[in-house]
């Protein structure tokens, strides 16, 4: 019932063309790049799809991360327009299920974009470097692993985005937050395993970087605990907020 709610309240947003261009976007970069000088990357030894990971990968990532802020300014503006938030608040409607009934829909939304973004470059390896055939099962594999650990990796920034979205009444303040936290965040080493666990910095791993310093597990780990967490700390904010309003 609520995630119908939910999926309701954002039909007039533009919350999912948003998403949708977002993806077309970042899907386009890798495609750019080869069309372009695709010597530049034929000529690289290694396993294609890593190759192209590394070169793009980087400002695909930022893209995400940038339309989950919007993505979460928008779902939450909605929320406090016209007083919406209080009128929602003598509904029986409990709201840590609102915002649970957001992350649903954030989670499917960017696991969309993440498959379609690793579609393209295993269609890129594919069609650019002709010595590329793997077997179907092993390109099949590598296509869900990828798409798990770039998943589960960018997860948590977008949780972490909601709950901030949800704390301010003016959707240009959580706006704000979320965009000097990407950049304050991309300055940051990323090879240094503490800061790459981060939300806003975890989504910019891939899982061959993370494999060659034998961190994939400590990933999804981390990754997979941070999510709970800040669902948590979410609920017992809004129940601090409702006690205090």
């Amino acid at each position: 019932m609520t995630l119908r709610l939910e999926m309701t309240k954002l039909k007039r947003t533009g919350y999912l063309p948003a998403f949708l261009g977002g993806a077309v976007l970042a899907s386009a970069f890798p495609l750019i790049n080869m069309l372009v000088r695709p010597e530049t990357f034929t000529s690289m030894p290694g396993d294609p799809f890593d190759i192209l990971m590394d070169a793009n990968w980087q400002m695909m990532a930022m893209l995400n991360i940038l339309v989950s802020i919007c993505g979460a300014c928008m779902m939450y503006h909605a929320e406090y327009a016209d007083n919406g938030a209080q009128k929602m608040d003598v509904l029986p409607i409990h709201p840590g299920s609102i915002f649970l009934g957001k992350s649903v829909i954030a989670g499917l939304i960017l696991a969309m974009m993440t498959a379609m973004e690793i579609l393209v470059l295993t269609g890129c390896a594919l069609h650019w470097f002709t010595a590329y055939e793997p077997d179907a099962a092993e390109l099949l594999e590598n296509l869900l692993k990828n798409i798990l650990f770039q998943w589960t990796a960018a997860l948590p920034t977008v949780v972490l985005m909601l709950a901030i979205a949800s704390a301010c009444k003016n959707m240009w303040v959580s706006l704000g937050v979320g965009v000097i936290l990407v950049f304050t965040i991309f300055i940051f080493p990323q090879d240094n395993p503490v800061l790459s666990l981060f939300p806003f910095s975890s989504p910019y791993q891939t899982l061959a970087t993370a494999a060659e310093n034998d961190r994939v597990l400590l990933f999804l780990g981390v990754c997979a605990a941070e999510v709970p967490a800040f669902i948590v700390l979410e609920l017992i904010y809004q129940k601090i907020r409702r006690c205090t309003e």
